[in-house]
């Protein structure tokens, strides 16, 4: 048994030795907002490989804090030297994630010698941008943002179902607290890490995908050929991964629902939509949705034409 644990264990250090190497990354957004088809897309890349979701942020440190602080609670009366510290804390979140990662790549379908970038796709990282950064500092991130009013009609699919709450009140709470708490989060931590933080919506990547595509390729500084591309765009196709329909068939019961932007409109009255919108109408600006709900469509902001929020 102590030679086959030893064994592992060498193992084990191994590949932390080997993922040290590779670039990390964390996609993050608000759930609902195209983590899932950002992450798919990524994999279809020969140098990438993205999991979901590992939750390090949101629950493995969290968890992880709790049980120190219950084992020094316990060694209080003992010397210092028995008691784990804060570094300590930091360094085995660090230890379990890079095993994590670790694993991504040797698990994926990928030849390993070609991966490059090894990332980690748990949408709620949109709040736990600085701890990951504090561990992981040369990391990069992707953050995707998607219009509230689908993100809620979206969540109530995929959530709220099994939730008591009512649709209004469900929508009101998705689109009035955890929208805003994720995007918040994650456009606040974001911008001081400069170049090792890139934005986009969800809507730009549906509208153009191969421009987005490139862009987000020449960010992680992997090939960004139009071959490259293609197999992207391939290994994501909604066809695929909802079982054959297109986008806009719907099937309420599948995480791949409709794969199409403004679906709210045939399911959240105007009424609920601008109330709701008027609460958070700070933060929809900036990303070119329109609060009021009134136009058409949505295009980027920074084009500086854009009609509304489909």
């Amino acid at each position: 048994m102590n030679e086959s644990f030893e064994r592992v264990y060498q193992q084990w250090r191994q590949g932390h030795d080997d993922v040290a190497g590779r670039q990390k990354l964390f996609l993050v957004g608000c759930p609902k907002s195209g983590t899932t088809w950002l992450m798919n897309l990524l994999n279809g890349h020969d140098e990438v490989v993205v999991c979901g979701e590992g939750a390090f942020a949101w629950q493995l440190v969290p968890m992880l804090t709790q049980a120190f602080r219950a084992f020094n609670q316990h060694q209080k009366k003992m010397k210092p030297i028995v008691q784990l510290r804060d570094i300590d804390l930091l360094l085995v979140a660090r230890t379990i994630i890079d095993s994590q990662f670790s694993r991504y790549v040797t698990e994926s379908a990928s030849d390993p010698a070609r991966i490059r970038v090894v990332g980690d796709k748990t949408p709620q990282h949109s709040i736990g941008i600085p701890l990951l950064n504090q561990l992981y500092p040369d990391a990069k991130f992707i953050h995707i943002v998607r219009d509230p009013r689908d993100v809620a009609t979206s969540a109530w699919f995929h959530f709220g179902q099994s939730d008591p709450r009512s649709f209004e009140t469900y929508v009101h709470y998705f689109m009035t607290q955890v929208w805003p708490v994720n995007v918040g989060g994650a456009r606040q931590a974001g911008p001081p890490l400069g170049d090792r933080y890139l934005e986009l919506r969800y809507e730009d990547l549906h509208a153009e995908p191969t421009s987005h595509i490139q862009k987000v390729l020449a960010f992680l500084g992997v090939d960004a050929s139009d071959q490259a591309i293609a197999q992207c765009h391939a290994f994501a196709r909604f066809e695929k991964w909802s079982g054959g329909r297109k986008p806009g068939q719907a099937d309420p019961k599948s995480f791949y629902r409709t794969g199409t932007r403004g679906d709210w409109r045939n399911h959240i009255p105007i009424e609920l939509a601008q109330r709701c919108c008027s609460q958070i109408a700070s933060l929809m600006t900036p990303y070119g949705y329109d609060p009021s709900c009134e136009a058409v469509e949505t295009v980027a902001p920074s084009r500086c034409t854009y009609t509304n929020c489909t």
